[in-house]
């Protein structure tokens, strides 16, 4: 029995293989919004049938989830996170008391006693410092909590695990999350390169809304609808300044992206020998952006030739939004198998 875990800046996300043999998969949004702890509005929530947590020492009520994400734009004001760029948000005081509430939500109890638990961890930021010892330690304690045994696993390299058994776990994975972009070259179970660049989906959200005038929530809210990368005029005409705005700064992400692999791979060129070209794998929310994958493909192609390894392909992953928790799952139930032989 084991369960992986996606630790996301935007969704935490659990898959489990249920007693069908069918993955199972479960997620929640990792925001929240506090609220004053009046009877009034208590009864206000319990009326429109929205789910709060009850905090009487701080005399507060949360909200979490996506439910936190529609009343922030209602009140106009932004949703808080307790996971901000990829780790444990250093301003939230409040972060670790959500985080032990939205994994127990998507965790729940044990099937087995210590029951396997593979969750994720970004690798190092080449653009800025951050503590990764710090945030797994954390996850492993809150995991751990439960009752699980809690192993960690980089991001993207979990993305190979559930998509490229074809090319016997050989890719250069990209998860496109929220809060930065995971990269991993992986071949055959071996990585041989792994970074993380602190600009994705929030990055863009909040240079959007600095360029138009607008809320980081609403621009989210807009994303999430949907926005042709390749045609800005689709959609509603009113938002037709902020969907323009969100291509330019996909645009900029992905060039950066490809400009940083570029960078790392040299400062690695001799080390790392691939015998044969390997795909790119599209994961993460980011990437659900319509026409991403044709998007990004337009960025490869203008340094194609300066591009230092050999590509097959460029594709999307199976299940963008699930493809690092089905990964980790792969992993944990190869751990478990190894365990028991």
């Amino acid at each position: 029995m084991s369960v992986g875990v996606d630790i996301g800046t935007c969704f935490l996300v659990s898959s489990r293989q249920g007693e069908d043999n069918q993955t199972k998969i479960k997620s929640v949004r990792d925001a929240f919004i506090d609220m004053p702890n009046d009877p009034q509005v208590k009864n206000m929530m319990k009326m429109s049938g929205v789910d709060f947590i009850e905090d009487k020492e701080e005399e507060k009520l949360y909200i979490i989830g996506d439910p936190a994400v529609v009343m922030a734009n209602i009140f106009n004001k932004e949703a808080r996170r307790p996971l901000s760029k990829g780790f444990i948000s250093p301003g939230e005081l409040e972060a670790e008391k959500i985080l032990k509430i939205l994994l127990k939500n998507i965790l729940g109890n044990t099937r087995v006693e210590n029951e396997t638990c593979y969750y994720s961890v970004p690798a190092e930021p080449v653009d800025k410092e951050a503590d990764i010892v710090y945030h797994q330690a954390m996850f492993s304690k809150l995991i751990g909590s439960f009752g699980y045994k809690p192993v960690a696993l980089n991001e993207a390299a979990a993305i190979v695990y559930s998509n490229c058994a074809k090319e016997k776990f050989s890719a250069l994975a990209i998860s496109a999350g929220a809060g930065m972009l995971n990269i991993c070259l992986m071949y055959q179970t071996m990585i041989g390169m792994a970074f993380s660049i602190q600009r994705a989906g929030d990055f863009i959200d909040s240079s959007a809304a600095q360029a138009t005038g607008t809320t980081a929530s609403r621009i989210q809210s807009i994303k999430e609808k949907g926005v042709n990368l390749m045609d800005p005029s689709e959609g509603d005409p009113k938002t037709f300044r902020e969907r323009e705005a969100i291509i330019i700064y996909y645009k900029s992400l992905v060039l950066y992206a490809l400009e940083m692999i570029k960078t790392e791979f040299k400062k690695r060129e001799g080390t790392i020998e691939l015998p044969h070209a390997i795909p790119i794998i599209l994961s993460g929310g980011t990437s659900l952006a319509k026409n991403f994958k044709e998007f990004f493909e337009s960025g490869f192609n203008s340094m194609k030739g300066k591009f230092p390894i050999p590509i097959s392909e460029i594709r999307m992953a199976s299940d963008p939004l699930n493809a690092v928790s089905q990964g980790l799952l792969v992993a944990a139930m190869n751990h478990d198998e190894g365990v028991q032989s």
